[in-house]
């Protein structure tokens, strides 16, 4: 988005007429967000309380990056903008302060008001090349960090040698520690990122997708990026009859999420009888509304684009009805419009191509019964989501309303951790009877065993033993062969067991990796229960069991079963032919699971790099993955930087001659060790083959720069509290120089 002019001498908190402006404020908005981007001093010219008399929003975020000075009066002039805002807006979020921002908000009370600070900026200092840096911490993201008030060195973006933090670490960031962490509300993130292109988490990007269904109407609300993990199947199962798609929320957009949304809309254009989209946001208009994106039957209903109020300084999106408005649109000309705080004109601030894109809309054809459900919805207050025990109140939310698919995520996630309901399904009733097995001919024992107590097909189940063992049972679906069904039955009872062993992992950052397979496993399964006569949705399960079993054996070796302690099937007889039930039970001592919990629940630091082995679920996800070191957390450190992120896999680690393969969480620490140790004392690539999606490994790679040769003048050195003292670029540093003895520039007194 083009960002807003800068406020005339007139608006509040500028200088007088005639003088040069020491505080610019720009002004964006969206709806019940705003934002003031402040640059500049804050001193006595700046007018808090006519500021805060002008905001008009439920969320304000105050953007302090740009803050070079505060000066006493400055402060108690922002104090009454503070206070001005109390009765408002209902929350104002920080975002990058300003050194001398975090400096007042430790000193002065109520600085921040109701406010917290999502992020800031942390001074380091690199004595080797002269050089002052800032480093944006966020309190999601960063906050293991922060809480210990020992931030790492850093290597030098000028230079490439270790940076330090160069203030007093329990003074600079006791106001944040003391706050504590909290994740932005959905429409905040989003608003920031798609709107003002700020880098905000992955987690507060994750696409969400709400449901409304009534009569033949469909209503899908998306918020969040479009990446490749767009579920284009998922969304487009059962739709038909008018589809109306609300892609306000809609933030950045990947090449693959746009790829994923073409397929989607072509899988649901035969089925439907129209689709609308409405709010289209700029960077989807501009990317996914041509004609050969939208085919023949979607059409745009309304779009926003950006407007500047040059009276008010404010940028703010503008809703646009293309029915409407289609008479100017289709000569590229955008329709006129008035600010909604000074109701003077406002002018488009789109660019020329996305303006030339307009003329290609087609002109909407809606019934004015479709839009006043349209205007009924949106008018809707929202239903608090309720969080389902069950899997059978899971898929009732989703087939019945409005369902999120990012909380059926985390449900999935939840009972597999749990319980692992959702995942094996054990549904206690009589489904083999009711998908027509057919007639009961032959069984391989008088009485179906007592372990073998459910029958759900395709299904696993386990129980805790009175010795503190496990015994896991699979149960095949009705195979055509007998050596199919127990292939089958084996694959879904230590499938099982893997299972269990997750929920056996009580350290909740390994618990993340869940969210790796969770999604995969449960619309497959999903797929299968819809149409459990599928081939290539039976073979799809088998397959992914598969390399589920064989990466489960090649990892735990013998704390796994060889084999199974108990078997039996049943034969049953159709006008398809013979079908056979199989069941088959594995059975575990405490000592062998416990083994297995302790060896896949291990994790190793390296390097601000946390990862665990590799745990046989992924096969889920990556079949082709059969060793490596998931990524559970990145912190500050050697490895930061490089685009690792949780989630990933590590598959090997290397430099410019050899790259090796990484087995396991130990391995891949000792290997990433030493080898950064021996590319920093030469320089040189330091690489990582990485399964970051579910296309091709990704090559990962971190330039270390060759450390300088300096000679000390004199042959002598600089000592310190930790050895030889750095030298600079024209010879050994002076320690008065480099606290400010001598030294220009610096850091102001944050009192004055």
């Amino acid at each position: 988005m083009e960002a807003a002019q800068t406020a005339t001498p007139s608006s509040p908190g500028q200088a007088p007429a005639g003088a040069p402006p020491k505080l610019a404020i720009d002004k964006f908005a969206d709806g019940g967000i705003a934002c003031l981007r402040f640059s500049g001093a804050i001193d006595e010219s700046f007018e808090g309380k006519k500021l805060a008399a002008t905001v008009k929003a439920k969320t304000l975020i105050l953007d302090l990056a740009d803050i070079k000075k505060i000066s006493s009066f400055g402060i108690r002039e922002w104090v009454d903008f503070i206070k001005g805002l109390d009765n408002v807006v209902d929350e104002i979020v920080l975002i990058e302060c300003a050194p001398k921002v975090v400096d007042q908000l430790n000193m002065v009370g109520n600085f921040a008001g109701k406010g917290r600070v999502f992020s800031f900026y942390a001074p380091f200092r690199c004595d080797y090349c002269d050089t002052d840096a800032r480093v944006l911490f966020q309190v999601d993201r960063d906050w293991e960090v922060i809480k210990t008030m020992k931030p790492a060195e850093r290597p030098c973006d000028k230079c490439g040698e270790p940076q330090y933090f160069d203030e007093d670490p329990s003074t600079y960031f006791s106001y944040i520690v003391g706050q504590g962490s909290f994740e932005l509300d959905p429409d905040v993130a989003a608003f920031l990122s798609s709107k003002l292109n700020y880098a905000v988490s992955e987690a507060s990007r994750k696409l969400r997708v709400d449901k409304i269904i009534e009569g033949r109407s469909t209503y899908l609300k998306l918020a969040g990026d479009l990446d490749g993990s767009f579920p284009r199947e998922k969304l487009a199962e059962g739709l038909e009859g008018t589809v109306i798609m609300d892609v306000a929320g809609v933030g950045k957009i990947e090449p693959a999420g746009a790829a994923e949304w073409r397929g989607f809309l072509q899988m649901v254009t035969p089925s439907a009888d129209s689709i609308f989209l409405l709010g289209v946001p700029p960077v989807f208009l501009e990317k996914l509304t041509r004609p050969e994106d939208l085919g023949p039957k979607a059409q745009v209903i309304s779009f926003a684009i950006p407007y500047t109020c040059n009276t008010c300084s404010t940028t703010s999106l503008q809703p646009v009805d293309v029915e409407q408005h289609y008479d100017v649109l289709k000569f590229a000309t955008p329709p006129e419009t008035k600010c909604g705080d000074c109701k003077n004109p406002m002018v488009c601030a789109a660019s020329e191509g996305l303006l030339g894109h307009l003329t290609t809309l087609p002109k909407p054809s809606i019934t004015a019964d479709t839009r006043k459900w349209i205007k009924d919805v949106l008018n809707r207050k929202p239903e608090k989501k309720k969080v389902a025990t069950t899997v059978a109140e899971a898929a009732a939310g989703s087939r019945a309303g409005s369902f999120s698919v990012a909380l059926l995520a985390a449900i999935v996630v939840a009972v597999v951790l749990v319980g692992g309901f959702l995942v094996y399904r054990n549904m206690q009733n009589d489904k083999a009877k009711s998908r027509g097995l057919g007639k009961l001919t032959a069984k391989s024992a008088e009485t179906r065993p007592d372990w073998a107590s459910k029958d759900t097909p395709f299904s696993a189940f386990c129980n805790d033993t009175a010795d503190g063992g496990m015994s896991c049972v699979g149960v095949s679906s009705p195979a055509p062969t007998e050596e199919d069904a127990l292939d089958e039955a084996q694959e879904a009872a230590l499938e099982g067991i893997a299972n269990q062993v997750a929920v056996r992992i009580e350290d909740p950052q390994w618990k993340r990796m869940a969210s790796i397979w969770a999604q995969t496993r449960q619309a497959r399964m999903a797929e299968y229960e819809k149409d459990p006569d599928s081939t290539k949705t039976r073979r799809a399960i088998r397959d992914s069991r598969k390399q589920v079993t064989s990466l489960l054996r090649a990892s735990a070796g013998a704390a796994v079963p060889q084999a199974p302690t108990g078997k039996y099937f049943e034969e049953y007889e159709n006008a398809d032919g013979k079908r056979y039930l199989y069941f088959v039970e594995f059975s575990l001592s405490a000592s062998e699971l416990k083994s297995m919990v302790e060896q896949y629940g291990h994790t190793e630091k390296v390097m601000g790099v946390t990862v665990a082995t590799v745990f046989p679920m992924v096969a889920w996800r990556y079949p082709a993955v059969t060793k490596g070191a998931v990524v559970l957390g990145v912190e500050q450190g050697e490895l930061n930087g490089i685009g690792l992120a949780s989630g990933y896999v590590v598959l090997e680690v290397g430099d410019n001659t050899t790259m090796g393969a990484v087995n396991d969480a130990v391995q891949f620490k000792e290997v990433a060790q030493n080898l950064y140790d021996k590319i920093k004392v030469t320089g040189g690539p330091f690489q990582f083959r990485v399964q970051a999606n579910s296309t091709e490994p990704t090559m990962f790679v971190k330039n270390i720069p060759a450390p300088k040769k300096v000679e000390p003048e004199g042959g002598g050195s600089h000592s310190g509290s930790g050895g030889s003292r750095p030298t600079g670029p024209t010879g050994p540093i002076n320690t008065w120089d480099r606290v400010g003895g001598s030294r220009g520039g610096g850091r102001d007194d944050p009192t004055q």
